[in-house]
């Protein structure tokens, strides 16, 4: 665990104490608030993800279609490709976790993304993925196949130690890349949770993990060494838990492997989550609504060409 050689047989005893009662109270906060995000996700968020993402596969079908038949310009056609590729990609990447509503076509979307963007999905997927952990493994030093026994959260570690602001933003990106699986989120929830069985029934075979330790004031010499063993044994157990919380936790919600959360901040992010999507709806439903006009559509159009085009000259001065 680190312990510096410095520190006496009391201050461990003392630091792990603590340490195992600041671990078990994080591990009591993630126990407290399941309940109220699982009914918030189940029944707010993910209604509205799938209503978000129907709409999503609707524009892509408009774009397909205003491309033929709406009169559009070159440079406009050129721009609704883009913007059909885009989405395209999006919910591709969503049907690879099975996270795709009934009623969008994935054989379709991969059709419209190679007549828009002139190539194929799934060959550009893997090509994109073994570019990022080229990419990744030179920056990080690593043999490309050391990825592999890399967890996102160990990745993110290391990125973190190692890079600081925009390039560990820029290399996570890259990771997120490197480490798309083809298992689903589904899938990988329960290996962990067979995982997490297997391991629990070997952690209770361990005299230690059922041994209480008594206050410290009247340890010392040998007592106070086998004392800090069956800590040191304990914190091991409760970091385990909570790594089973919080990793479960990102499985089951579909959340990004390579971010951290906090039990005390979760709630808030997903009712602000709620809120964005609810406003992306709004907005892809006026979207929605250009397509029964030309005039409304080419407006709308240069509209998003400048907005698009203002970003990037921000991106360009940043």
């Amino acid at each position: 665990m680190g312990e510096s050689s410095l520190e006496s047989p009391r201050e461990l005893f003392e630091r792990l104490q603590e340490r195992i009662g600041a671990e078990r109270a994080r591990l009591a906060s993630w126990q407290a608030i399941e309940a109220e995000y699982q009914r918030k996700y189940t029944q707010d968020l993910r209604p509205l993800e799938e209503k978000l993402n129907l709409l999503r596969y609707k524009l892509v079908l408009c774009f397909d279609h205003a491309c033929k038949n709406m009169g559009l310009s070159k440079a406009e056609r050129e721009f609704v490709s883009e913007l059909v590729t885009e989405f395209s990609e999006e919910l591709l990447g969503l049907a690879a976790k099975s996270d795709l509503p009934a009623g969008c076509d994935v054989a379709r979307l991969k059709t419209l993304y190679k007549k828009h963007c002139g190539s194929d999905y799934d060959a550009d997927v893997a090509e994109d993925t073994e570019q990022a952990k080229e990419y990744l493994a030179e920056a990080l030093e690593l043999d490309a196949g050391e990825l592999d026994a890399y967890t996102p959260i160990r990745l993110l570690q290391l990125i973190q130690d190692q890079f600081e602001d925009e390039e560990a933003e820029e290399l996570l990106e890259e990771a997120r890349q490197a480490l798309r699986s083809p298992v689903t989120n589904a899938q990988a929830w329960q290996a962990f949770q067979d995982a997490e069985r297997e391991r629990l029934a070997e952690s209770a075979q361990d005299p230690a993990l059922k041994a209480g330790v008594a206050g410290g004031d009247g340890l010392t010499g040998d007592a106070l060494d086998k004392a800090n063993a069956v800590l040191a044994k304990q914190l091991d157990e409760v970091l385990a838990q909570l790594n089973y919380a919080e990793e479960g936790f990102k499985l089951r919600y579909e959340l990004d492997p390579f971010a951290t959360f906090d039990p005390d901040t979760v709630i808030e992010e997903l009712d602000a989550d709620i809120v964005d999507i609810q406003e992306y709806i709004r907005e892809l439903e006026h979207e929605v609504m250009q397509f029964s006009d030309e005039s409304l559509l080419k407006a709308w159009l240069k509209a998003m060409r400048r907005e698009v085009a203002a970003i990037e000259r921000r991106e360009g001065r940043s």
